[in-house]
């Protein structure tokens, strides 16, 4: 039986057991907004931590990262710095952000904002760059996926074959299961893809020489073990990842979805264990000894994406098949929650909030599918276009950088009473500029476009609300002090006797 063969067989298996789990989610869906896009706000501990991190890690953690750890040597640990902070903006963003989409019964991220800020232009600026952010972030899991396949089987499946597969079935469950069937899909495919990883890193380092493989590393490619020196390039990947973390839409809404902040902080503890460090550590070596000589056969810089499939196109089918399935499984369990939410998005915060003010929760559930729909024939589109093929990491990078402008804005309900809707809506309009302006024609300063972004749009908004007011503080004043009863209620009682005596 030939490799193709073996690939076609275990793929089939695979999306069987996706279809069935996604099928068997869907018999409890009830047709509201919160069940569809939050699966009714009902994530337990297990569940909410595959989910939050296999909708984090995609193809180009089993692919991108991997060939970036080929190319660029330790220089890209930066991926593995931002595994540190993940655990901390769970407890810091995440419960606050949960906190208060149970209270106000927030689906979108631009619900809380119109609620604190009081103005549906805001809500609108921030669903648009949303969904402009997860564009290209849903378009490297399809690309990945595809490329994984056709790698695999000498481009026996070829390229537009995969896209097709991708595209099809992931609409097909997404639209079929909503939100829960996401979240259980996701847990199976984190586990999946997840010993499949450590896997393929012990063969790595076995095939690399064992305990003696950085001492044969440092003989053929010594140039990956010194660090460029790149400060502000490992800078803003630390940045962009650490931050997208919770900015991102379809994580901000995965936090709406915990059963409870007891959940959250459980989450918080185990996620740099399983989620981040394995992750980040295991693209580190499988790309770094992939340099050593023979190990992965036709292995360039242009095809160094793709080292995982290289390799197991000449050595062991079996496995090089599943582990094929493993790189979907990355691609389908990020791309279903980025479609789900990009789907919220337009529906909640642009079609029932601007188009058809009183439309009904069932309506707004079914508008939501067929926007499933539509949107993954857009991305299955894109991925035919030359630009959408290039190096995933850049691609992923720039979905990152143009959600981080987002940041500063939303510290205003989650930290900072003093911001105002003047200072949210103009550091997004500076912070987007700027990156637009700096990806296009470059800066004079080491900064790249995310990071100068995110800088000035700091900058704008405390500067312009330092200086500016809003007409009414007073739900502004109510979101806090909520709050400080919640997280700091010793500090709230004494506020509160002093408000009294005054």
């Amino acid at each position: 039986m030939n490799q193709t063969t073996i690939t076609i067989i275990v793929l089939i298996l695979f999306l069987a057991i996706l279809l069935f789990i996604s099928n068997k989610a869907s018999k409890s869906n009830v047709a509201t907004p919160n069940d569809f896009f939050l699966a009714n706000r009902g994530l337990g501990t297990i569940v909410m931590t595959m989910t939050t991190g296999a909708s984090y890690f995609s193809t180009w953690t089993l692919l991108g990262a991997i060939g970036n750890h080929y190319r660029d040597g330790v220089w890209f640990s930066a991926f593995a710095a931002w595994a540190v902070v993940h655990a901390l903006f769970i407890w810091l963003f995440g419960s606050r952000i949960w906190y208060t989409g149970r209270k106000h019964n927030f689906v979108t991220p631009g619900d809380m904002m119109e609620k604190y800020f009081k103005s549906s232009k805001l809500r609108l600026f921030f669903s648009i760059v949303g969904i402009i952010g997860l564009v290209p972030y849903m378009l490297i899991q399809i690309t990945g996926g595809a490329f994984a396949l056709s790698s695999l089987t000498n481009e026996a499946i070829p390229y537009w074959v995969g896209v097709l597969i991708m595209g099809v079935f992931v609409g097909i469950i997404v639209t079929l299961s909503g939100g829960r069937g996401a979240a259980w899909s996701d847990t199976f495919m984190g586990f999946f893809f997840g010993c499949v990883l450590i896997f393929i890193t012990v063969i790595f380092v076995i095939k690399s020489g064992g305990f003696n493989a950085f001492n044969a590393l440092q003989m053929v490619a010594p140039e990956i073990l010194v660090n460029k020196g790149d400060f502000w390039g490992i800078f803003e990947t630390a940045l962009g990842l650490g931050l997208g973390y919770w900015i991102m839409p379809h994580m901000w809404q995965k936090f709406y979805s915990a059963k409870s902040p007891l959940i959250l902080a459980k989450t918080s503890i185990i996620t740099p264990f399983w989620n981040s460090w394995l992750m980040a550590l295991g693209a580190l070596f499988i790309g770094m000894f992939a340099h050593t000589p023979g190990l992965v056969p036709g292995l360039t810089v242009e095809t160094s994406d793709r080292i995982i499939p290289l390799f197991f196109s000449s050595y062991a089918p079996i496995f090089g098949a599943i582990v094929v399935a493993a790189v979907i499984a990355a691609g389908i369990s990020t791309i279903n929650s980025a479609l789900l939410s990009s789907a919220s998005l337009l529906v909640n915060d642009i079609y029932a909030r601007f188009i058809k003010k009183n439309a009904s929760s069932a309506e707004i559930t079914s508008i939501g599918k067929w926007t499933i729909l539509l949107m993954t024939l857009f991305i299955v589109i894109l991925s035919f276009l030359p630009t959408a093929q290039g190096f995933l990491v850049p691609v992923a990078a720039l979905g990152y950088s143009i959600v981080m402008q987002l940041v500063p804005s939303a510290l205003g309900p989650l930290f900072w009473r003093k911001g105002t809707l003047a200072g949210a809506i103009s550091s997004i309009i500076v912070g987007e500029l700027t990156l637009t302006l700096v990806y296009l024609f470059g800066s004079p300063l080491p900064m790249g476009p995310g990071t100068s972004g995110l800088i000035l749009a700091s900058f704008t908004f405390i500067i312009v609300s330092l200086f500016t007011c809003d007409n009414d503080e007073e739900i502004k004043v109510t979101f806090h002090k909520e709050i400080e009863k919640v997280y700091y209620p010793d500090l709230a009682k004494e506020t509160s006797k002093k408000e009294q005596i005054i």
